[in-house]
């Protein structure tokens, strides 16, 4: 079986890796938030903040954030797209009836 890709999401995952982003710890963070953010949104970096000494949270440009909006919607189309294409949609289902009384409509 050949390797997964190096863009593979769960590879990333297991392996913690976050790219060529930078890391700063909290404490970094409280004392150069002003910095931090302007390396963010006017050098396009992507920092990683490090609580306890673990990845906790990411500071990403807007325009990283839609294309990883953008990414997420497309493999959610393909994916139902598979689910439609396999059958998983087609089922018994609920009523629209049931459906609109479950709400109280």
């Amino acid at each position: 079986m050949a390797d997964k890709p190096v863009w593979d999401y769960d590879r990333r995952v297991k392996e913690g890796d976050f790219g060529d982003a930078g890391f700063v710890t909290t404490k970094e963070l409280r004392a150069n938030l002003a910095e931090v953010l302007n390396r963010v949104g006017f050098g396009g970096e992507q920092i990683v903040i490090k609580r306890h000494g673990k990845p906790f949270v990411a500071i990403v440009a807007t325009y990283d954030l839609q294309a990883c909006q953008a990414l997420e919607d497309f493999n959610d189309a393909v994916e139902w797209g598979e689910m439609e294409a396999s059958g998983e949609l087609d089922g018994p289902g609920i009523p629209w009836e049931d459906i609109k009384k479950d709400l109280g409509l």
